[in-house]
């Protein structure tokens, strides 16, 4: 096109050329003028209107292109739809542009659209939090449209939309039949369903694939190096949670300031940001509280919340009221706890923090907890069964803490058995292992055998009455528990039979039953097993030995179908030769411990004296001769004559000269011995030093076993004031 000029018919083709060579070198801009070109030879031009149209849609210009759409309606057509709601769904107005496509796709679709508008509608699901629905929405995706599977931007928000659903380990799934896709992106989503599996290891290196692969393509692309640490700030922000994680929290909180502090902080993505500090706030708990205080209200600014999704505000409103709760400010947190419930009523977080309000006392206080921290968390979970779970956890640990007082004319509740009494009323725990193993405990400690026979009995009925409790994802049904069986292959239960927690409460319940000796309950446990997995050797070999307390012809009917130990028929004794067998050599071994070493021993020793005998010609059962020891000429030291040896030394003479039994006290010794030593108020005595030792435990005090150890060892509260200057006298000084 020549500058100044409007291009000629000719020149049309060879514009629509270049349009499409800029499509596909990713230059829009220059496409865009291209199209304007083209309309400037024609207005109407449907290619110049559709090319202008595309090249506004992927430069963001989101205004335009809707205008653009609006005043050529006519010429658009249905094709109109899926720019449409992709510039609604870059603007942000979800709901429009969902009912634009939802009339779309009720109406015949153009083929070429039909995928574009699917994937639209997955991205709105995605960005609406309805991450199930999105999920099932890129399902259809990968299934319907061809070569979906292979495009690594539908697998990438497959993989995202999966992983929100909390459905990760079909994301891995996904990923690994995909293959790599040599993008960032899918690593990092992969990372993030390996942490939902609890795989923090196998996250940590996806992460730092995923670092790796965006170095290479933001080098590739000549991004500078600001704005590449910002690109990189989610992937480091994510390496700092794993850390956190798995316990290193140093490297957490290094990895979280280091993304605060990067030079391109105004280009990271606000929420990247704000996950961060909030993170770093959790993981510096009660210290720093102004410091966390003040990222608390950055994080939660309205340009940062609109941006979060509701489990991430959740997490963000749960702490700044827990900060306030640190911070010793129980009015704001109360304050905070308001807003939280408005925004959240369904939630458990904020009744659990106005329960801790109400428990804490104050440090000086020495009075129980009020009940009204019972009574709201009774309520609470009284109105609110389905999600009552952490609240009555939390009612169970505070009655077992902190019984309240009796009221007068009735018996105080002990505080085991109302914790008890809470556990069993956790129904949606009511069939997790812990929860029925805590239960059984407790009533252990109670001493109450019958009412924890009772529990586990009907805990075991219900499990028999509902097969079809779910496993959590990750965990197949079935799978093999420590002691199940003598073979791991042969112990496994099939997955339509038992569920991994009905074993492992089988499991508990048979080694209750077996501790307290009830035979017949035990024995009950043992068949359940079998009917499970006839080959469990052990579950057939404890039915044995249960029924062998109440029912021997059970316990024999059993034993008569466990499997020969052998595996084969034994030899016949009379093919072993004895004679050869005594001529055999002993072969050498250490000496005997225990209750049969004598007897090892002795034998021994009367085989190695028979064998002397033979060799020197006496017969088996005569004695050894006897062997004169050879006597040395003794040792004498240097100068010694054995003929004169002198006077004998004195015994006495390696103990000090006030310890021999030939010392004389002076005057000065006497006066020093009737002197009080020690701390002022001691006595001289056995009886009064023995009351001053504070290394035994104190006699006559109730309180004793409950104290707390004394920060300073016994001698140094003995000495009092230290060391003191000695008065006149000369220093002894001895020969030793």
């Amino acid at each position: 096109v020549s500058s100044g000029g409007a291009p000629h018919m000719a020149d049309v083709s060879d514009l629509c050329a270049q349009i499409e060579r800029d499509f596909g070198d990713g230059a829009f801009e220059e496409a865009l003028e291209a199209a304007d070109a083209i309309l400037e030879v024609d207005p109407r031009s449907e290619v110049g209107l559709r090319c202008r149209c595309a090249c506004l849609v992927h430069l963001e210009q989101t205004d335009d292109a809707l205008t653009l759409l609006d005043e050529e309606a006519s010429l658009f057509g249905a094709s109109a739809a899926l720019p449409r709601a992709f510039c609604l769904y870059q603007k942000g107005s979800f709901a429009e542009a969902r009912a634009v496509v939802d009339e779309a796709l009720a109406a015949p679709v153009d083929p070429a659209d039909m995928a574009g508008l699917m994937h639209v509608r997955a991205q709105l699901l995605y960005k609406t939090n309805e991450a199930r629905a999105s999920a099932q929405s890129y399902r259809q995706i990968l299934s319907e449209v061809p070569g979906a599977a292979d495009d690594p931007e539908v697998v990438t928000n497959a993989t995202a939309a999966l992983v929100m659903a909390g459905l990760n380990a079909e994301a891995v799934r996904l990923v690994e039949v995909s293959g790599p896709q040599g993008t960032y992106e899918l690593a990092y989503n992969a990372a993030c369903a390996q942490v939902g599996l609890g795989e923090y290891s196998a996250a940590d290196d996806l992460l730092s694939v995923a670092l790796d692969l965006s170095t290479q393509a933001l080098q590739a692309d000549d991004v500078d190096e600001e704005e590449t640490e910002a690109e990189q700030a989610v992937i480091k922000a994510q390496r700092a949670y794993v850390a956190q994680l798995m316990g290193d929290e140093a490297s957490a909180s290094e990895g979280y300031q280091g993304v605060l502090k990067v030079k391109g902080h105004d280009n990271i993505d606000n929420t990247v940001a704000a996950v961060a500090a909030n993170n770093l706030v959790a993981l510096r708990g009660d210290r720093d509280l102004f410091d966390s205080a003040k990222r608390m209200r950055a994080a939660l600014a309205e340009a940062v919340a609109s941006k979060l999704t509701p489990a991430q505000r959740e997490v963000f409103l749960a702490n700044q009221a827990l900060l306030a709760w640190h911070m010793g400010k129980p009015a704001l947190c109360r304050e905070f706890l308001d807003g939280f419930e408005k925004a959240f009523p369904q939630s458990d977080v904020p009744v659990l923090l106005r329960a801790t309000l109400l428990y804490r006392p104050k440090a000086s206080s020495k009075e129980a907890p009020s009940a009204d921290a019972e009574a709201l968390l009774a309520q609470w979970a009284q109105a609110h069964p389905a999600r009552s779970a952490r609240v009555l956890l939390s009612l169970a640990q505070m009655r077992a803490r902190a019984p309240l007082p009796a009221t007068k004319g009735e018996a105080k509740a002990d505080p085991l058995t109302r914790a008890a009494e809470t556990l069993m009323g956790i129904e949606p725990l009511r069939l997790a292992p812990r929860l029925v193993a805590t239960v059984v405990h407790l009533l252990e400690r109670l001493g109450d055998v019958a009412e924890a026979t009772a529990f586990l009995e009907a805990t075991l009925d219900r499990f028999g009455r509902d097969r079809s409790r779910t496993i959590p994802e990750g965990q197949e049904k079935g799978a093999g528990v420590e002691g199940a069986g003598a073979d791991g292959a042969d112990s496994a239960v099939p997955p339509d039979v038992i569920s991994r927690d009905h074993l492992v409460v089988l499991h508990g319940a048979s080694a209750f039953f077996e501790r307290h000796h009830r035979w017949k309950e035990m024995a009950a446990v043992q068949q359940q097993l079998l009917a499970a997995n006839s080959r469990d050797l052990e579950a057939r070999a404890r039915l044995i030995v249960a029924a062998s307390h109440y029912d021997v012809a059970l316990a024999a009917e059993e034993d008569a179908s466990l499997p020969d130990v052998a595996g084969e028929e034994e030899e016949d004794d009379d093919t072993l030769d004895i004679a050869e067998l005594e001529k055999l050599d002993v072969p050498a071994a250490t000496r005997a411990r225990g209750k049969h070493a004598s007897e090892a021993n002795e034998l021994a020793a009367a085989r190695a004296q028979e064998a002397e005998a033979e060799t020197q010609g006496g017969a088996p059962g005569d004695a050894p001769p006897a062997k004169r020891r050879k006597k040395g000429k003794p040792r004498y030291p240097k100068g010694f004559d054995p003929a004169n040896p002198g006077p004998a030394p004195d015994p006495e003479r390696w103990l000090p000269k006030k310890e021999r039994s030939t010392y004389r006290r002076t005057k000065r010794d006497k006066k020093n011995a009737s002197q009080m030593r020690g701390p002022q108020g001691a006595a001289s005595g056995s009886g009064a030093s023995s009351s001053l030792d504070f290394s035994g435990p104190a006699k006559g005090s109730a309180s004793a076993a409950a104290a707390p150890a004394p920060t300073v060892l016994p001698h140094e509260i003995i000495a009092g004031g230290g060391r003191g200057k000695k008065k006149g006298g000369k220093k002894n000084k001895s020969n030793w």
